[in-house]
């Protein structure tokens, strides 16, 4: 390589790896290489409001996709995001539940639940094939199971990021850790 394409080519490398490296964010976050568009959708809320994409436009979210019915992870994940929301108090994004169970999960059943953990947060549900499409989007498994003469439901347990363009960001795997998530959002969101 002549002393010109070097000179060229080594401070581009140096660029680029220095843009790829983010040392001020923690592991434990997994931004995507390109945000993801995420198409419109209609669901309602805890308050039988109709919502759509624009909902997620305008500030960040964190989705977590769950339902009410958990016994253990949607609980755990859901009182770990509120202590995500006192450490960052008004700077604390938009926190939604998603509902996977909309069999079960009326309004009023989202709104007593939500509540519970923090009346800040947002719940949402809606018809079967809405929420399978933006599951897709954002990368979430969910799926019925029997159990005995009910079901439960089997899903994703990460938090997923959508940025103030309402486009999936990038995600946090479990388990949370929640001073690092507060870490991640603070420098994300500058």
């Amino acid at each position: 390589m002549g002393l010109l394409a070097r000179l060229v080519v080594i401070p581009f490398l140096i660029g680029l790896l220095t843009a790829c490296s983010s040392d001020n964010l923690p592991d434990s976050y997994q931004p995507l290489p390109t945000p993801i568009t995420i198409n419109d959708f209609s669901l309602y809320d805890q308050n039988a409001k109709t919502i759509g994409h624009d909902q997620l436009k305008g500030q960040w979210s964190l989705v977590f996709f769950g339902f009410t019915y958990c016994p253990d992870v949607c609980p755990t994940t859901l009182a770990e995001l509120n202590q995500v929301a006192s450490k960052l108090g008004d700077k604390t994004p938009q926190i939604v539940l998603l509902s996977v169970d909309p069999e079960r999960d009326t309004p009023e059943q989202l709104k007593s639940y939500i509540e519970y953990f923090n009346p800040a947060f947002q719940a949402w549900s809606g018809e079967q094939e809405q929420i399978s499409n933006l599951a897709k989007t954002m990368h979430i498994f969910f799926d019925k199971q029997p159990l005995g003469d009910s079901y439960t439901m089997d899903h994703s347990s990460q938090v997923v990021l959508v940025n103030p363009q309402g486009q999936y960001a990038g995600f946090f795997p479990p388990p949370l850790k929640p001073d690092e998530m507060v870490m991640a959002l603070n420098e994300l969101m500058k």
